[in-house]
């Protein structure tokens, strides 16, 4: 693994840990807020502690973390910070100009790789079924094209990741986009897969 580029809750629970990493703080606003731990978007303590784990072990591999650094609220407003009483839908411009720009330093790094480069896309970069909230999604779809055209080969976990694909792009734009989702984030986590446990066990007798 080279570079991650996060969005979402993923990026929100990333960007709190490497603040306090780095001596800093980020207010995740109505995501940390203990009265809304029954809901989804709720990121407790232990998430932030996971983040911090991810991000010293892999900075240690010489990973690179992009994070946004812009967010769209959930009044439709851009701030460079979330803040008490406030939950981000989506990433902001400044967040799809840092993406684009990741991309292709990526491409120009990596398109003469043999073997060819990999790309793993997973998810959306925000609440993108509703079209106020679906700009950073709309906008990195396209990336994934030109990394694809320049030889690399890109590949996405289906679920709203392949949803969006379908919706902002072409399936050509991509090497191919799996069908199953949770089942390819297992078998990338190494987790044992079991209808391919019981091929391999039906082969085998």
């Amino acid at each position: 693994i080279r570079k991650v580029i996060a969005a979402g809750s993923l990026a929100m629970a990333l960007k709190k840990a490497a603040a306090e990493l780095d001596g800093k703080q980020f207010d995740l606003g109505l995501s940390a807020d203990p009265a809304h731990k029954d809901k989804p978007y709720y990121i407790p303590r232990e998430r932030i502690e996971q983040a911090k784990k991810m991000i010293v072990e892999g900075r240690a591999k010489g990973i690179e973390f992009v994070l946004p650094v812009d967010f769209v609220l959930q009044d439709g407003r851009v701030s460079a910070s979330v803040g008490p009483g406030n939950q981000q839908f989506d990433v902001g411009p400044a967040s799809s100009a840092l993406y684009e720009k990741t991309v292709s330093d990526f491409i120009a790094a990596h398109k003469a790789d043999m073997p060819a480069a990999v790309v793993f896309h997973n998810g959306v970069f925000g609440m993108f079924e509703q079209e106020k909230f679906a700009e950073g999604t709309k906008k990195f779809i396209p990336q994934l094209k030109r990394m694809t055209d320049a030889g690399i080969k890109v590949y996405v976990g289906c679920g709203e990741g392949g949803t969006a694909l379908e919706k902002y792009g072409q399936p050509n734009w991509v090497t191919y986009c799996f069908t199953a989702g949770g089942t390819v984030l297992n078998a990338l986590g190494s987790e044992p897969v079991p209808y391919l446990v019981a091929l391999k066990m039906a082969a085998s007798s």
